[in-house]
């Protein structure tokens, strides 16, 4: 509606300006009329630009699970890649197991992310997003035309994990990785001789032990050590999202 004013005015007021036909105090009314309508419409659409006059914020929330960003020793990590100073952060994540490629966060001032720790089993992320609509149909009418409707102002990202994610850097993410590959080859030695001390001490304490038995006792063994090893490497990582 407004966009209509400020065109019929402006042509009015130059009509009216240009012609000769008419004088007098009420050639003058109307070309002071038209004037104040067409900058009258002209400030009411520069403000709604730019102070949003006439418009309110609605906010809508979205949630998608949350898996590990990357495969480290079965650990869960949320991956992020710090920017500038380093308080802002651009967050790697994956939505499910079977996704092949990472999503992240954008990059800009209208975006914000955080990261809350829960005591709940699943990872979630919870999206909301703010946009700019307008009050009632009376504001709809008056800025037919501008087409800024639902417009977007703001999205912010939480991230709710458990107390067993790990937050790392991509840059820490990379060194404990490398890390991971040197010390695998070790850490499966260890692994095996610790099982198998575990084995000799136990069927000398039982000499009568079934091969069954001894079976089932070494996948005990086996799986309380790969346990431990699990957990110490998650203390690592903690331990390194703290620097």
């Amino acid at each position: 509606m407004l966009i209509v004013l400020v065109l019929l005015s402006a042509v009015l007021f130059a009509v009216m300006t240009i012609s000769t036909n008419q004088r007098g105090a009420m050639r003058n009314s109307i070309i002071g009329l038209l004037l104040v309508v067409m900058i009258g419409s002209i400030g009411l659409l520069f403000t709604n630009d730019n102070q949003h006059w006439g418009m309110k914020t609605v906010t809508t929330t979205t949630e998608k699970p949350l898996t590990s960003a990357a495969a480290l020793s079965g650990a869960k990590l949320l991956l992020y890649q710090p920017l500038g100073n380093g308080h802002e952060k651009i967050f790697i994540y994956k939505n499910s197991t079977t996704q092949k490629k990472v999503a992240h966060t954008t990059a800009d001032v209208t975006t914000t992310s955080s990261v809350t720790k829960t005591s709940s089993q699943s990872a979630k992320l919870v999206t909301k997003t703010s946009r700019y609509v307008y009050r009632n149909g009376f504001y709809r009418f008056l800025f037919a035309g501008v087409g800024n409707n639902h417009e977007f102002k703001a999205r912010h990202h939480e991230f709710k994990v458990g107390r067993d994610w790990v937050i790392l850097s991509t840059t820490q993410a990379k060194k404990l990785q490398q890390q991971a590959k040197t010390a695998q080859a070790k850490m499966k030695t260890q692994l095996a001789a610790a099982v198998k001390a575990k084995m000799t001490a136990a069927i000398k304490q039982n000499p009568q032990m079934t091969t069954e038995q001894q079976q089932a006792l070494q996948k005990q063994y086996t799986t309380a050590a790969k346990q431990q090893a699990q957990q110490q490497l998650l203390a690592q990582l903690q331990k390194e999202s703290l620097k």
